[in-house]
């Protein structure tokens, strides 16, 4: 069964004292993780003993304000981050849908980007033709998938890469914020595949400050305040503690 086991996790980023920083009193800031004064560099505190359990079926949101940690617990999540204290257990196939258009080399053609992205999706050989052709017949570039996805316009690369949603096959998805499209009838096109692709994962874990794409899919929401976990429970409840902080501070 998909799931995420997190035990007592800890992740730090680290800067070295440049020119007199080093001198400067390092001031608590409203916002991030903490900021710890070593001898001889920074210790960013991204995560602080995080201990979360993440089981086949469950769909989970997280919250915070900037620099809380959401990003940092994606990517822990991924298996794109390694834990410096605690441990991990990731039980699954993962796909990351981070951004739009990450990952797409504007010199090479539709289809080439397209055969890479199934390369990299672990697709069958016998299969990236086919899987090929639905990405092209869904992003109804025509002629242009054959060249360089420098000369499409923003709308024509978002067609191309939202119908790369297609290649998608995980157990457990992952994903930062909301992916939208300035272009409205691309716009109803992804929100179809993006929650085919939802539907489809045996795991959610999304991150994303509205309240009402948290509503829609996740029943658990993670409120994430300083690279530790706040509070944790059904959404509604925590969703509504959340709000009244903000309003306070």
């Amino acid at each position: 069964m998909s799931g995420i086991e997190i035990k007592n996790a800890s992740v730090s980023y680290y800067l070295r004292h440049k020119g007199d920083a080093g001198k400067r009193k390092i001031e608590r800031a409203a916002v991030g993780g903490q900021i710890i004064e070593r001898a001889r560099y920074l210790e960013i505190a991204a995560l602080r003993d995080i201990t979360l359990s993440i089981k086949h079926g469950d769909r989970v949101g997280l919250i915070g304000l900037n620099g809380s940690g959401k990003s940092t617990l994606l990517k822990l999540c991924s298996g794109a981050l390694s834990v410096q204290k605690g441990s991990i257990e990731i039980d699954g196939r993962v796909s990351t849908q981070f951004s739009l258009g990450a990952g797409i080399r504007g010199s090479l053609s539709g289809r080439r980007n397209t055969e890479l992205k199934c390369l990299y999706m672990g697709t069958p050989q016998r299969s990236i033709s086919d899987r090929v052709e639905e990405v092209r017949e869904l992003s109804g570039l025509g002629g242009y998938f054959e060249l360089p996805v420098s000369s499409y316009s923003a709308g024509m690369r978002s067609r191309l890469v939202m119908s790369m949603m297609r290649l998608v096959r995980s157990d457990i998805l992952i994903m930062d914020e909301w992916i939208g499209a300035a272009d409205a009838t691309v716009n109803k096109t992804l929100a179809t595949l993006q929650n085919q692709l939802i539907d489809s994962a045996s795991v959610l874990v999304l991150a994303s400050h509205s309240r009402h794409i948290l509503e829609s899919w996740v029943q658990t929401l993670v409120w994430l305040d300083g690279g530790v976990i706040r509070d944790i429970g059904p959404i509604g409840s925590i969703y509504d503690q959340f709000e009244a902080w903000m309003e306070s501070r």
